[in-house]
């Protein structure tokens, strides 16, 4: 395998992305806005993605530039091919790698000499062995962790040199999401009225989203705030277990007209501009959450749990609410203090879009992005 082209001027990058996952999530979104940003910024990037995925489905629907490769196993020897003549032919000076597979299949591209950067984007810690943490040590240049507690698990835990290791977190388009945006529309769509609180979770509906805790709330702020209203915006994933759980319930309680699901939407900022109140329910331990970024930059009061990354960006008091994970009551009782303290809620969401400006948008990211770009390239 010949080895990559000589380091490119500063001023720019060929970026190639990999990820091998099928599902669609906050992973596959990032990437996929990370590639978009850089060519509307004066680089070049292309996305290497597995034939049968969402991320390679929805590149195509949003006319992405998004390329068909095999990902099958870790060794899948045809899709290095495909991978190594996209290098050639694009003249690709960076290539981060997203998935476990993916990764793999890129150790011979870094052996040979191209800069290869690993994201890790979700807090789950590596097994032990030096097997699960082959690639973070010897298969690239350095690491991106999404979030500061990721950051400090794969250093602290899994002993990973920290001058190996960045911190890049969320970040938001703020010319996308902002308090301008007209979010009637989205209320007029489910017959909502303008004047009532309306809460929502927009997330994936998979279990460790939290979304039978944000019903328990639901169910238990109605009681008490009848006129209220409550969205969960997404779709479930695989056999949509958790999204068929979600709909019976709901049905069975017979509040389909205050409690309403509404699929996926592809139009999350006027979602955002129409909610009052944003949950994050999540369980598992996860990174930042892109929905807190948005949130914040729509100027929308949040309430989340107190789970992975997400302390990094609310702090409680401050610009949102933090409550325990897996505890409908926690939530009910954040909802009903915001719906009856509206200077309250107001201040909150004040913080949230300060924060969002200060040090949460999109360009910020990309530039802390491009910055590890160069250290690898550098450190060849």
């Amino acid at each position: 395998m010949a080895s990559r082209p000589a380091p490119p001027p500063a001023s720019f990058v060929n970026v190639l992305h990999t990820e091998c996952g099928l599902n669609w999530g906050g992973q596959e979104y990032r990437t996929l806005i990370e590639a978009g940003w850089l060519n509307a910024n004066g680089h070049r990037a292309w996305i290497a993605c597995d034939p049968r995925s969402e991320l390679f489905r929805r590149g195509r629907e949003q006319f992405a530039p998004v390329t068909a490769v095999s990902m099958r196993h870790n060794a899948d020897i045809p899709g290095l091919q495909m991978i190594w003549k996209l290098c050639r032919r694009q003249r690709v000076d960076v290539i981060h790698t997203h998935g476990p597979k993916d990764s793999w299949m890129c150790l011979p591209l870094h052996l040979a000499g191209y800069p290869v950067v690993r994201s890790r984007h979700i807090t789950i810690p590596i097994k032990p062995g030096i097997a699960h943490s082959f690639i973070y040590r010897h298969g690239c240049r350095r690491v991106v962790a999404t979030a500061q507690v990721i950051r400090d698990t794969l250093v602290n835990v899994n002993k990973l040199n920290s001058a190996r290791v960045d911190v890049v977190g969320e970040g938001v388009n703020l010319d996308e999401y902002h308090p301008g945006v007209d979010g009637l529309p989205f209320r007029n769509e489910f017959g909502i009225a303008p004047d009532a609180l309306l809460v929502g979770i927009v997330a994936m509906m998979r279990g460790d989203k939290g979304h039978h805790f944000f019903l328990d709330a639901a169910l238990e702020t109605l009681k008490t705030h009848p006129h209220a209203r409550f969205v969960l915006v997404g779709e479930g994933i695989g056999g949509r277990r958790v999204e068929r759980e979600c709909r019976d319930r709901i049905e069975t309680a017979g509040e389909q007209k205050r409690i309403i699901m509404t699929g996926y939407r592809w139009d999350i900022p006027r979602v955002m501009a129409a909610l009052d109140m944003v949950v994050i329910a999540s369980i598992a331990v996860e990174a930042q959450s892109r929905i807190v970024p948005q949130a914040f930059a729509s100027r929308r009061a949040v309430i989340a749990t107190r789970v992975g990354g997400i302390p990094e960006l609310v702090r409680d008091g401050d610009n949102g609410l933090l409550v325990p994970p897996g505890d409908g009551g926690a939530i009910a009782d954040a909802t009903r203090r915001l719906m009856d303290d509206p200077n309250l809620r107001r201040r909150l969401a004040e913080g949230g879009y300060e924060t969002a400006c200060a040090r949460l948008s999109l360009t910020r990211m990309m530039e802390e992005t491009l910055a590890v770009y160069r250290k690898a390239i550098a450190s060849g």
